[in-house]
């Protein structure tokens, strides 16, 4: 961040008599679809941890981001890793760094996650401090596919990995073999000691499976070119989990001339056992496998159908959803089935025999294009229209820790969007009731508000580009088309305003007021009170090509406007200061030198530090475009990438469709809506408080410990109070955090 101290002869009215000159402290934070909920609806990864809940592993292809998530089931609650927020994982523009493979624990509990480049290594004791990423400079695989891992019995972890890879976490060394392995790989414990890594393909076609015997360090090759000629020899294998606990082997075999349907298992002591098949020609049709316990499997075939092997027969667990590209399957310790692959994962309740889906559109931020924003303060919810795909959207809800969503693909976690468009083009928070309104679309689907249980109908057809509600409780509804008009008893009441809408705003301090804009006129008004200027009203503009852009309504009946004109090199660019008491106006102009960034502004907020923000931008793609803020005398940049490429802090994207200002302890958060980026949240914090002190009262006393409790327990979700309670900033409130809280406590 940037900050230019102006000083022109030229004297600017400031913003407010309270504004502050000391420099805050900035933190920026990012929620899309791959680092929210499940992230990503591609999940190829998956293992359970000991306490019942599974690591997943999800990306979002449109724009790689991602990396793994731990779903806390009691508490519906996703923790997150993913590159978005944790470089160490891997730059967007490194196709396949965040699409985890496999992911299986050390005997000391760290975590190594296969990704389609390299691995990744993970202690869930430590937290996102202890991510570390493992290619060709420091350890033994290369920059390729970790198609699957396996741990042998002396601890060793094998890499399935363009050939393979073994590390000794014992001595912290690394072997490699360049042309023995191949996709799959299991280590099969030897009755006398040692054990056997098996690594073959799934396909029993023409392929090789590889041998390694720990006794002699020394790799096997049996070659199936021709498999029909070597009855009862191993074609394949039939996914990355190929050995149960007591130790068999599974595989696939040709066990007749020509027949290769036989899923067998080799135990131990070498002797080879044929159960029966789920259906015949299974071993054609296998998309997931999972060995566990004593001779117990799992399968899911092409159909999204879930096989379970029980020790003696093969039992049908249902469609988990239908269709192929299933990556992934596990058991935990309740009999509860995990699966994982294209279009999210699924849970079968043991109990029940029930599957309970689990997707971006039930879990997570599901759209990179958010557009419109909504706060609730008293319940400190933040709103949102989102988008998964065609037919597939509506809205989502983030309470600081989870996501509800609305929208046709719900599986029951969520809520229906019963409307017959895919996106809520525009929503607004009622103070008077508590209750959301939304427009679906904002010609066509009317404006509706949200009971808690369903949507109660405000308007029957038509709808809004935006609304607000004024101090009255009156919503007000801005639309295309010459379209202004409010809610009361007798319904709805037209006010003019000229041209189509575009930013609507509650005025600070006049009761029942609000400011509207469009590209033509900027207008205030109670609905009786009418105070008006067009673009016409300005001589210095040129009128016949400058437009109004942006709105920010501030106390004392002032509101910010910005004017520009396409393709003029910033001429005709000015930031309008309107005092609607008084009918005057001021204005700075970009032809005559503003100290302003970029060669137009976009008004967005003026915040409770007196500080106007902006969006800037210039006639093309140049560096100078973002997001600013305006005292009066200093200028602030967050300048954004260009052309929107990924980068980590900062703004993400130069195209802003919304910002909502949100007051916290000490400071305020910016939301933004940022085109292809979700929503960018920058925290401003004019006091920043010691550590432990979590509600930012200047000391750490009972009351902090009383909210650091409530973070441990869940209890509080506030978004403020969790970052606050993270004082080894490792992402989560834990033990090692109330150590250090202990400790601020004691302090003299």
């Amino acid at each position: 961040m940037h900050v230019r101290f102006i000083s022109t002869i030229w004297v600017f009215v400031a913003l407010s008599a309270g504004t502050s000159r000391a420099e805050p402290q900035y933190s920026w934070r990012y929620y899309r679809p791959g680092n929210t909920g499940i992230q990503g609806d591609f999940n190829e990864a998956l293992w359970i941890a000991p306490d019942g809940d599974p690591y997943i592993g999800g990306y979002d292809p449109s724009f790689e981001e991602g990396g793994f998530a731990k779903f806390i089931q009691a508490e519906n609650r996703w923790v997150n890793y993913s590159n978005v927020d944790y470089p160490i994982i891997g730059h967007p523009d490194d196709t396949g760094c965040t699409r985890a493979r496999d992911i299986v624990p050390e005997m000391g509990g760290r975590l190594w996650i296969g990704t389609w480049r390299g691995a990744l290594s993970f202690d869930p004791t430590v937290g996102a401090t202890s991510l570390m990423r493992h290619g060709p400079g420091n350890s033994g695989l290369s920059a390729d596919f970790v198609w699957d891992i396996d741990r042998a019995p002396d601890g060793t972890m094998w890499f399935a990995n363009n050939g393979s890879a073994r590390y000794d976490p014992a001595t912290n060394t690394w072997t490699r073999w360049d042309n023995m392995g191949n996709v799959f790989i299991a280590a099969q414990p030897k009755p006398t000691g040692g054990y056997l890594i098996w690594s073959s393909s799934r396909a029993p076609t023409r392929d090789y499976t590889f041998v390694f015997d720990s006794d002699t360090e020394q790799w096997t090759i049996i070659s199936v070119a021709y498999p029909f000629d070597k009855p009862n020899e191993v074609v394949g294998m039939p996914g990355k989990d190929c050995v149960d606990e007591t130790g068999n082997f599974w595989a696939l075999r040709s066990t007749s001339p020509g027949d290769f349907d036989s899923l067998d298992y080799r135990q131990p002591d070498g002797f080879w056992v044929t159960p029966p098949e789920p259906f015949y020609g299974v071993t054609f049709d296998i998309w997931a496998f999972k060995a566990y316990g004593d001779r117990r499997a799992l399968l899911v075939d092409g159909n999204g159908t879930v096989w379970q092997f029980d020790g003696s027969t093969w039992g049908n667990l249902g469609q988990w959803r239908p269709g192929a590209y299933t990556y992934s399957a596990d058991i935990d310790a309740a009999g509860n089935v995990w699966v994982c692959g294209s279009g999210g994962a699924a849970r079968r309740n043991a109990q029940t025999g029930q599957w309970q889906r689990y997707r971006i559109t039930n879990t997570a931020n599901f759209d990179s294009f958010n557009r419109d924003l909504a706060i609730d303060p008293v319940n400190n919810y933040v709103y949102t229209g989102a988008n998964a795909g065609s037919g597939i959207g509506g809205m989502v809800r983030f309470d600081g820790t989870r996501w509800t969503a609305w929208n046709q693909l719900t599986y029951g976690i969520g809520y229906d969007w019963p409307f017959p468009n895919d996106y809520c083009e525009t929503l607004a928070y009622q103070p008077s009731n508590g209750r959301i309104a939304v427009s679906p679309l904002e010609w066509l689907y009317g404006i509706h508000e949200w009971t808690g249980s369903g949507f109660n109908p405000l308007l029957p057809s038509g709808g809004a580009v935006r609304m607000c509600e004024d101090s009255q409780g009156r919503l007000w509804a801005l639309g295309e088309y010459y379209s202004l008009s409010y809610l009361d008893t007798r319904g709805w009441n037209s006010v003019p305003i000229i041209a189509w809408g575009s930013k609507i705003q509650r005025d600070p301090e006049r009761p029942g007021t609000v400011w509207a804009a469009t590209g033509h006129e900027i207008v205030r008004t109670d609905g009786v009170y009418r105070f008006s200027r067009n673009i016409e009203e300005f001589p210095e503009l040129p009128a016949s090509s400058a437009t109004f852009s942006g709105l920010a309504a501030a106390p004392g009946g002032i509101a910010w406007i910005g004017a520009w004109v396409q393709f003029s090199d910033g001429t005709g660019s000015a930031l309008i200061r309107i005092d609607s008491n008084v009918g005057t106006y001021q204005m700075l102009r970009f032809e005559e030198g503003w100290p302003l960034p970029g060669q137009a502004v976009q008004p967005l907020a003026v915040t409770p530090d007196g500080r106007l923000w902006m969006q800037y931008d210039s006639d093309y793609l140049t560096a100078q475009r973002g997001l600013c803020w305006y005292d009066g005398t200093n200028v602030g940049v967050f300048p954004a990438p260009p052309g929107g490429e990924p980068q980590w802090g900062g703004l993400p994207h130069a195209a802003i469709d919304d910002l909502e200002v949100r007051v916290i302890p000490g400071g305020y958060e910016l939301w933004m809506s940022c085109v292809s980026r979700g929503l960018a949240v920058l925290t401003v914090l004019n006091t920043v408080p010691a550590p432990g002190d979590i509600n930012g009262d200047g000391v750490v006393n009972d009351a902090d410990l009383t909210i650091f409790v409530a973070v441990l327990l869940g209890v509080d979700k506030n978004p403020t109070h969790l970052a606050r309670s993270d004082l080894t900033g490792d992402g989560t409130a834990n033990g090692a955090d109330a150590q250090i809280f202990v400790h601020q406590m004691l302090m003299p």
